[in-house]
This record gives C-alpha cells, sequence and structure tokens, in this order.
C-alpha cells in the first residue's frame, strides 16, 4: 500500500521531467485526444501561445487551406493508426513539417504527437543546390554550344573578309562597266545604289559575326571552372579591359538597331535621349552591347500596348564619376517582393512566356565586372526603371 502512494507521488515529477525537456527543443510538439483538442504544447507557434491552446482545436494552428486535410489525416490516425506527415508555408514565407504520430495504450491510439518543424532553412539550401546544379548544366551546355557555334561563325568572318576583298577589289572593273553601259543590276539592285551600300552590308556582317565570337568566349568563361584565377579576381566571368574606350552613343545606338525589329513589334513611342558629356568610358562594348540588349528588351516586352513608351537616356555625373543609363518604360510593372531576385539565375516573372531568368543575371554580372551597379525602381501597373550605373575613366576601379 506504501508503494502504491509512492508512485502516485512520483508519476507527477515524472511527466514534468519530459516537459521541460520538450520546452528546450527547437520543434514545436502537441499532444492531442481523440476530439483533436490540444493536451499539451511545448513552445509557442507564430501568433499561438500554449497556454491560449490547450483545450482547443489543434487545426487552428494551421492555415484554413490545410485544415479539412489535417482534420481527415487525424481521423485515419485514431482509426487505423496511420501516420502521416505535410508541408505548408505562411504567409511570412516560413516553411513547416507537420508529422502526426499515434499514441497508443494497448491496441487503442489515445492520443496523438503532432510534431511542427520549421525547415524554411532546409528549404533554403534545397533551393541553392537544386539552383546550383542547374548553373553546372548551363555551363556544361554553354561550353558545348559555343564550341559548336565557334566554328560555322569562324567560316562566316573568314569568308566575309574574303568576300569583302573581292567586293572592293572588283569595284573599278564594276565602275568601268557602269560609265560605258550605263546603270545595271547586281542581285537585283541597281550598281549605282549598290557600289555605296555594298561596303556597309560587309561590315554588317563581320561586326555581327564578331559580337557572336564575343558571346562565345563569354559562354566559355561562364562555363570555365576555376583555373589559375588570379587572387583577388570573380571567377564568374572573365576580367574587363579597362584599357580600353568604349563609345557609350554609339553602343547603346547599335543596340537600339539589333532590337529595332522588337521595338516595332512592341511599340510606337521608343526614344533616346543621349546626355551631355564625355562619350567614351573603359569597358568592353560587346558585353556592355549585350546588356544594353537585355535590359531594353525586357521593358519593350513589359508593355502591354503599342501606345505604351520605353525610354533610353545617359545622365553623366562627372562628380560622381560615373554614367548613368537610364530605361524606363511604361509596363506592367513588377511586384516589390519580386524585385530583389530579378538578377538571380532562372528567377522570371515570364516563365510563361519562354523567359528564361538568366538575361538579368549576366547583365548583372557584366556590369559588376566593369565595376558598376545595376538598380531597379518598380510600380505594378505603372512601369519599371532600369539605372545602369558605370564607372567614367579616371573613377576607382576604372
Amino acid at each position: 500500500m506504501g508503494q502504491i502512494k509512492k508512485d502516485k507521488k512520483t508519476f507527477p515529477r515524472m511527466e514534468r521531467a519530459p516537459r521541460r525537456l520538450f520546452g528546450h527543443l527547437p520543434d514545436v510538439i502537441l499532444t492531442v485526444d481523440r476530439q483533436q483538442r490540444v493536451l499539451f504544447m511545448n513552445r509557442p507557434m507564430g501568433d499561438h501561445l500554449p497556454k491560449r491552446m490547450i483545450g482547443r482545436d489543434s487545426a487552428l494552428l494551421f492555415p484554413r487551406g490545410f485544415r479539412a486535410w489535417y482534420r481527415r489525416s487525424m481521423g485515419r490516425l485514431f482509426q487505423a493508426s496511420e501516420t502521416d506527415r505535410f508541408q505548408y508555408s505562411t504567409d511570412q514565407s516560413v516553411w513547416w513539417e507537420v508529422r502526426l504520430v499515434p499514441i497508443q495504450r494497448g491496441r487503442q491510439v489515445v492520443e496523438a504527437m503532432v510534431l511542427c518543424s520549421n525547415i524554411t532553412e532546409k528549404r533554403v539550401y534545397q533551393a541553392q543546390a537544386i539552383r546550383h546544379a542547374r548553373l553546372a548544366t548551363i555551363g556544361v551546355l554553354a561550353a558545348s554550344v559555343a564550341h559548336e557555334v565557334n566554328n560555322p561563325n569562324g567560316a562566316i568572318l573568314f569568308n566575309a573578309s574574303m568576300t569583302a576583298r573581292l567586293w572592293a577589289d572588283s569595284q573599278p572593273v564594276l565602275a568601268d562597266y557602269f560609265r560605258e553601259n550605263g546603270d545595271f543590276l547586281l542581285a537585283g539592285l541597281p550598281f549605282s545604289e549598290v557600289r555605296t551600300t555594298g561596303f556597309t552590308l560587309f561590315e554588317e556582317i563581320l561586326h555581327n559575326s564578331r559580337r557572336v565570337e564575343s558571346i562565345i568566349d563569354n559562354l566559355k568563361s561562364l562555363a570555365r571552372h576555376n583555373e589559375e584565377i588570379p587572387e583577388g579576381m570573380d571567377p564568374r566571368w572573365p576580367a574587363v579591359p579597362v584599357s580600353s574606350d568604349v563609345d557609350l552613343h554609339a553602343t547603346l545606338q547599335a543596340s537600339l538597331m539589333v532590337l529595332n525589329h522588337k521595338i516595332h513589334c512592341h511599340t510606337d513611342r521608343c526614344t533616346y535621349l543621349p546626355g551631355e558629356g564625355e562619350v567614351a568610358i573603359p569597358g568592353n562594348a560587346a558585353q556592355l552591347e549585350q546588356v544594353f540588349i537585355n535590359v531594353i528588351l525586357n521593358a519593350l516586352q513589359s508593355l502591354p500596348s503599342r501606345d505604351k513608351a520605353v525610354q533610353v537616356r545617359t545622365v553623366w555625373e562627372t562628380g560622381e564619376g560615373v554614367v548613368r543609363v537610364v530605361v524606363e518604360d511604361e509596363g506592367v510593372g513588377i511586384a516589390q517582393e519580386n524585385l530583389s531576385h530579378l538578377t538571380e539565375p532562372f528567377f522570371t516573372t515570364r516563365l510563361g512566356a519562354g523567359g528564361t531568368g538568366l538575361g538579368l543575371s549576366i547583365s548583372h554580372l557584366i556590369v559588376h565586372r566593369h565595376g558598376g551597379s545595376i538598380h531597379f525602381q518598380s510600380t505594378v501597373a505603372q512601369g519599371t526603371t532600369v539605372t545602369i550605373c558605370l564607372p567614367l575613366r579616371g573613377a576607382a576601379g576604372a
């Protein structure tokens, strides 16, 4: 009889010990009765405090969309002793994993234990691992594509150069024939017109072939592993030869010329306003042209109708040692929660329209390697402003 009394006094102390232990665990642990009411809760879960939840419906801890599912799972647990688990996210982008475990007395399930783990950090790491794996795959594909494109582009570059020389050497003969016999047709065009535009055509072919060559070099550098990287060098992108000068106005005009067809497809109001100031900055013209094309193309594709405008302008801040290239559009805008993710690889708000999420990521790397920065401002349904800051010659890092 005395032994029984001792056990009755000891049991509450033994029960309190595990509860104190549960209080030190990072997970939220509940015990729930057959009516799914909270019997025990070791720590707060969001705005729900243990003292307020005791005796209340445990489903209230979860978002409305998961409560019906939770109640059905609890029903199966008490009826057939089935364990279950699910994951969900809150409005604050916090991810939880919930596990339901039966507590049995004999063969009967008398209570359930609910284990809630905050897995937000785990999911972030998983997303990063997936992103890195995709980047590695893109690197392999980039090297393969660069190799495959390099060979035909080399043939185009060589043959265009040779054909340009042939055209130049044939000019005296064709000019003599023109003087003696009058105008004649070449490829359906009058010689009087072709003799002045022919060289421009060859220059365009050579220019664009060299652009392809530059893009191939960038792809190879993007795919290359960290081999022989000087100390302090960013391994993600090749060094920019800052000793070279870039005519910013000419580079912007070339970018707009490349996008001429896209401009006519999307808007009747695309303007370029060059600012007054120096026109040459240190850097790589082909890489900067790639940046401008990506940013302007994004602006064009955001326009809901042809009467909406895109404006490109340059602002020279000699006192600050920078030039700002500002691209403003009257497009659909970008939600505030997405602005900080725009330069992340594979992040895109146009997935259904074929966006890859690589254009702004690569543009950010190029601008960074030029010692500059890129900034985004946007209002949904009003438009977006992208500002690219590049250092002038003599500025720090230039």
